[in-house]
């Protein structure tokens, strides 16, 4: 969800300054300021400026906006008979985030000590109210609260209190608050004093291993001055201690402090400490003791190594495949993971370029000392290509392997339009332009058939160089192994292909065999850690181009799960990120065949100004061909996988015409012109041959201009480029030794070097963009399962695969307007995948 562009800094400057003056001009007493019925239960080692947690609902309700997660908290302060504090007693709060707002209650119930002065001589009770609207730079918060007991003098009260905080630097944070700002008034006409506070928070190392707080406060009719000053530290291995003193000064200064730990057990939190200090009494004490739990875990107690299970129901889509190797990199840094169990329903991978990546975060947490066990029920080719870099592959014994080797399907409709009385009519640049073929031939050319069966055998050199490896099967051994399946569960472990048989329910038996010993095994659980610094984090920006790339905004096409990427999207998110001060570099994610040209340059453009401002990395997915490789050459660096398709640089321009199909129909389409090619772009009638040599002309003008464009970006010359155009498509294995890429690598490794050139720690964030379809439209298709890419919904599952393929394929006719320029490249691979997964 977007954050607001809340802007308080102004305001907290200018209250903060009031503030200052006033301390600075009051002529405060030598005493300490009376008790007053609206202090709430004590809460240890928190400041105005960095209480994050539902403590804020009672101290500085701006900061309420910073809270990470929902919480639930009990505490209980306590001091000795002799004590003149009357707040004393417990409080339990609830917060709960909600994008940029927070809310939260508070209920304290006081007991007062017997020397407690008058009227606080009673137990009585606040229940406070907080709401607080932010975003990491500032934010606004208000407590409204009630003050209710037997006595009257304690009764009544409706108090209002409210703050603002800024966090422009990472290790500074400053808040501004007014307390009691309505002075309330009890049932018995007792009103509460209203107080200006201020006060300044410190992380030195721009983490929270340290924080150093400090505030003050100026109680209006009294003319009273307090000053509070709080430290924190990380205690390793258990959590935190805390610490904090307040001083009344005059002439009787007196001090009141409070020292503690936290111990942080998973989202649980223990706290207990001692409260000491003359303004208790000369030889007072007292205890105070804590209970949370979070939708947080902070650093603490290492609780013992487990094993995390993580299953995969359906193949993973575009932004799918980025959360399943974000959830696979978190687990190889978690120190207390000791394995990961791979429960596969479903290929892990949508296409073989997306199969590495996720293969590579495998050999990631075999790195990091993990054991990794992969267990498949009926597995295709992407399930063994990443399961054989695990430690160990079951199979449920009833299931079985579905695989014999790697092909590719190309479908041709010219003799179907043509038995239509259709003709499709295109002009192209480029001899391995093949996609305008599927329009225009009845089967493939020599060369179609050749480039077809070249991009076969290299994504087979991958596979076997990397299924060999993991299995330890030479390359050749297993290309004739792979050659006699399909194959069964038994017969896949007598090739080696997997290790053992075993059913879901033994799971826990084949863990522990590959651990050596007794194995925890928990579902994977992302519980978020608290953010180390403060204000706009530093991060990475990922903008996915991802779809048939078309003019104006992105759209989608139910049913036959066609998304289409709009230039006018992709570019506002590549400016977006640009304009972003916290984003430091931008990694460009291209998933896509291609589309329009004119679409293809209006993305290059804004993308070659994101360049000139912060470092911006292409990593290419599984295809960026075509306007997809057009979009990519404004970077700095370019990463793709080696089964990566790419290239395919060349044009193609024309229409389809149904007049034919009309005749058939008994159809008679009658056309006036106010001149001979008004008309030439109509459905119902051909190019003329003067209009065929116009055409030509332009298309080679559009050529011309992509090779330039490659060849400025590239740093290549025309010719060169030229050379290894003409619509040749490449693997990214063979982009790299002919200059169309820069290094071979999925998203981490372009990642690692966009934190690298945007000097960002190795553990930097990244947000992605565009946003997701949340539209009224959109949510309706997910609430009846069908996602923006998805094909595993109802409706799409009711047409049988060979009619969905084949509307993809028809996708141009259905998706671009006949006067468009197309730099696209044929379908390679098209598995139906839903994006929400994993």
């Amino acid at each position: 969800m977007k954050q607001p562009r809340f802007r308080g800094n102004r305001v907290l400057s200018a209250l903060s300054a009031l503030a200052v003056v006033g301390l600075a001009s009051a002529p405060a007493r030598a005493e300490a300021p009376p008790p007053r019925p609206s202090d709430p239960v004590a809460d240890p080692g928190r400041s105005l400026a960095s209480a994050d947690d539902t403590t804020a609902i009672a101290g500085n309700p701006a900061n309420l906006a910073y809270l990470p997660a929902p919480e639930l908290r009990w505490s209980l302060a306590w001091t000795g008979s002799a004590s003149p504090q009357p707040n004393r007693g417990m409080a339990l709060a609830a917060g709960l985030p909600i994008g940029p707002f927070a809310t939260g209650l508070r209920l304290d119930w006081f007991s007062p000590p017997g020397s407690a002065p008058a009227p606080f001589d009673v137990n009585y009770h606040w229940l406070r109210w907080g709401v607080a609207v932010g975003n990491p730079m500032a934010s606004f918060g208000t407590t409204l609260g009630w003050g209710f007991s037997k006595s009257p003098l304690l009764d009544g009260y409706l108090s209002l209190t409210s703050g603002i905080t800024s966090r422009l630097l990472p290790w500074l944070s400053a808040s501004f608050v007014v307390r009691d700002w309505n002075e309330p008034v009890s049932a018995a006409g007792l009103s509460i004093e209203r107080s200006w506070q201020w006060g300044v928070a410190l992380r030195p190392f721009g983490t929270r291993a340290i924080e150093a707080g400090a505030d003050l406060a100026l109680h209006e009719k009294s003319e009273t001055v307090s000053a509070h000053g709080m430290l924190s530290l990380n205690l390793p291995r258990v959590g935190r201690l805390r610490g904090d003193v307040t001083v009344y000064p005059g002439g009787d200064r007196r001090v009141l402090a409070m020292a503690g730990v936290d111990v942080n057990i998973d989202r649980f939190q223990a706290s207990a400490g001692g409260i000491f200090g003359d303004a208790i009494t000369k030889s007072g004490s007292g205890f105070y003791l804590g209970a949370a739990y979070r939708g947080i875990r902070e650093p603490g107690v290492t609780l013992p190594q487990k094993v995390v299970r993580l299953r995969i129901n359906e193949t993973p889509g575009v932004r799918g495949n980025t959360r399943l190797l974000k959830r696979l990199w978190r687990l190889a840094d978690d120190p207390e993971v000791a394995g990961v169990v791979l429960q596969l329903r479903a290929d892990p991978a949508s296409t073989l370029a997306h199969a590495e990546e996720v293969a590579d975060a495998i050999r990631g947490l075999r790195a990091r000392g993990k054991k990794v066990l992969c267990h498949l029920e009926d597995a295709g080719s992407k399930a063994l290509f990443v399961c054989s870099q695990a430690d160990r592959i079951a199979m449920n014994p009833a299931g079985g392997l579905r695989f014999a080797g790697l092909a590719s399907s190309y479908m041709y409709f010219g003799g179907t339009l043509k038995k239509l009385g259709v003709q499709a009519d295109f002009v192209r640049i480029g001899d391995h332009k093949g996609a305008a073929e599927q329009f225009t031939l009845p089967a493939g050319t020599a060369i179609g058939d050749s480039d077809h069966q070249e991009l076969v055998d290299k994504f087979e050199e991958v596979f076997l160089h990397d299924v060999g490896g993991g299995r330890h099967i030479p390359a050749q051994e297993l290309k004739a192994r792979i050659a006699k399946g399909p194959f069964l569960a038994e017969e896949a472990r007598q090739a080696g292909l997997i290790d053992t048989l075993a059913y879901s329910d033994e799971i826990d038996r084949v863990t522990e065999e590959m651990l050596g010993g007794r194995a925890h095994i928990v579902d994977d659980d992302a519980t978020p850690r608290p953010v180390e610094s403060w204000g706009e984090i530093p991060k990475v920006a990922v903008v996915y181009l991802t779809g048939d790339m078309v003019d104006g905004e992105s759209q989608f096409i139910p049913f036959i799960g066609i998304k289409l990427a709009g230039s006018t999207t992709i570019a506002r998110a590549l400016r977006r990120a640009r304009e972003d001060a916290s984003v430091k570099s931008v990694v460009f994610r291209i998933e896509t065949g291609g589309g329009s040209s004119l679409a293809a340059d209006v993305i290059l453009r804004e993308a070659i100004l994101t360049a000139k401002v912060k470092p911006l990395i292409v990593s290419m997915g599984s295809s960026a061909a075509s306007g997809g490789y057009y979009a990519s050459v404004g970077a700095r660096e370019i990463f793709a996988n080696r089964t990566t398709v790419t290239g395919s640089i060349g044009i193609f321009y024309g229409k389809v015409d149904v007049s034919g199909l009309l005749d058939k129909l008994g159809v008679h389409v009658e056309q006036f012109r106010s001149s001979p090619r008004a008309d030439a772009e109509s459905f119902y009638r051909p190019f003329t041959d003067s209009e065929h040599v116009e055409l030509g002309v332009k298309v080679k003008q559009f050529y011309d201009t992509f090779i330039a464009r490659v060849a400025e970006g590239r740093k290549m010359k025309p010719e060169a480029v030229d050379a290894i155009a003409r619509g040749k498509v490449w693997t990214g294995a063979q982009a790299q030794p002919i200059g169309l890429v820069d290094r071979l690598g999925g998203l981490r490794e372009a990642l690692e070097e966009a934190r690298k050139l945007g000097n960002l720690p190795a553990d930097a964030p990244f947000t992605e963009s565009p946003e997701e379809d949340d539209s009224l439209l959109g949510v309706v298709l997910k609430l009846v399962g069908i996602t923006s890419v998805g094909m595993n919904s109802a409706a799409a599952m009711a047409l049988p695969p060979v009619f969905l393929d084949i509307a993809r394929s028809l996708s141009p006719f259905l998706v671009f307007e006949p006067q468009k320029a197309l730099a696209r490249s044929e379908l390679v691979e098209s598995e139906p995948v839903d994006d929400r997964a994993p």
